[in-house]
């Protein structure tokens, strides 16, 4: 069987024709497959990863997610142990090819497999089908079966005395992958540095891929993190502050849902919503401190620049601002050097502002002068802004304070 037919049937990919038949070339997943975070991390990896000495026969050892070349596919051992070696989440698999009795290498996280040499991903049943397993590699044992094998060096010497130059060469393997871990790792802490010529970037493209790289920088995390529900705490930061939000961000989507029948998800569609996580948040908890004020920014568009402010609202204690939308606890310091804070809020604050607007969620300096927030011109918000310090909102600020004193912390 051809590799481009094995890559399909492994995958129940379709091979495409025509404008579509670049698909072909993709790294190919499975359909069932569903752990975002799990692939998340690996594209992050491959995208870090320094360029790789190529083997002695010329062959360019990559990672394909795009334009795969199925020469790679002799290679399967190199990409296995480069790949186990800079990500803990796979071990390695060696075993054997079925039809040819050839020994395969590839890698397995619980029930999914990636074949790096195949650039496919699939469950380790469907897999078993064609490869059948020897031994597993564990992932902490991938950098002791290096120095005591040396199993990597004869895909870069060749000739009659392979056999005595590999022994005298006997570290070649733990240092060739050693180089890469180091160079991946460079790769990785680049991301985090921020100069003034990062700064200007970061503040002319703030709202790119949902604040991606503004929310790296604050946290020193890699973006596979960024891209799952969790919340990023700087490294500077004592993560037991996680204890709290998570026990209090649950107490109030508990009551907001059963209250309210709304979702006001501290992990879940959050980029938006900062109005209503950091209101609420303040309101159980008075140890955070309500703010409010915005991300000034640039944009530019036909050779003009133009300057913006995005409203936005979030939390302080101490030192330390929890960004409930963006989902990030940060050090005050770094965050204001991209941040303008305008008003502060303690939890009585915000309650008797509550009395007077009701339940708006919102940013409450617009709302209480009749400013329109965030472009809001709908008669519904306009009918709102007239009623403030109404009995109807102050009734309804009321029954909501009610609601949050009744949650005991």
């Amino acid at each position: 069987m051809s590799i481009d037919k094995l890559r399909y049937l492994l995958t129940e990919h379709r091979e495409r024709i025509f404008l579509s038949s670049y698909e072909n070339v993709k790294l190919l997943v499975h359909p069932s497959i569903d752990s975002d975070d799990l692939l998340n991390r690996l594209e992050d990896d491959i995208k870090l990863l320094p360029d790789i000495q190529p083997t002695i026969d010329k062959t360019e050892i990559k990672f394909y997610r795009y334009d795969y070349n199925e020469q790679v596919y002799s290679k399967d051992e190199i990409l296995a142990f480069i790949l186990a070696s800079i990500n803990p989440d796979w071990d390695i698999i060696k075993g054997i090819d079925i039809v040819t009795g050839k020994i395969h290498f590839w890698l397995k996280n619980n029930d999914i497999v990636y074949d790096p040499s195949l650039a496919v991903i699939t469950k380790e049943g469907i897999f078993a089908q064609k490869y059948k397993k020897i031994k597993a590699i564990k992932n902490e044992d991938v950098q002791n079966y290096l120095r005591e094998n040396n199993n990597l060096y004869k895909f870069y010497q060749k000739g009659l005395f392979k056999k005595f130059i590999t022994k005298k060469n006997e570290r070649f393997s733990i240092s060739f992958v050693s180089e890469i871990i180091k160079r991946f790792n460079e790769n990785v802490n680049k991301q985090y540095e921020l100069d003034d010529k990062k700064i200007k970037e970061l503040k002319e493209f703030l709202l790119h891929d949902n604040f991606l790289e503004f929310r790296q920088v604050l946290t020193q995390k890699r973006i596979s993190y960024l891209q799952s529900n969790r919340i990023a705490v700087h490294p500077s930061i004592d993560e037991s502050i996680l204890e709290v939000i998570e026990r209090d961000s649950k107490n109030i989507y508990e009551l907001m849902k059963k209250e309210y029948n709304i979702h006001v998800d501290y992990h879940n569609g959050t980029i938006g919503n900062c109005y209503a996580l950091s209101i609420m948040f303040n309101l159980y908890n008075g140890d955070f401190k309500l703010i409010q004020g915005g991300i000034p920014y640039k944009r530019t568009s036909f050779g003009m620049t133009s300057k913006h402010f995005y409203q936005h609202s979030w939390l302080e204690k101490d030192d330390i601002v929890y960004d409930p939308a963006l989902r990030i606890v940060a050090p005050k310091e770094l965050y204001y050097t991209f941040v303008q804070k305008q008003d502060e809020y303690s939890k009585e604050d915000t309650e008797n502002i509550l009395r007077r607007i009701g339940f708006n969620l919102t940013h409450f300096r617009d709302f209480l002068s009749g400013v329109q927030i965030g472009n809001n011109e709908t008669l519904r918000y306009r009918c709102l802004v007239n009623k403030v310090d109404s009995p109807e909102l102050r009734e309804e600020g009321e029954k909501l304070l009610t609601r949050v004193r009744s949650l005991k912390r």
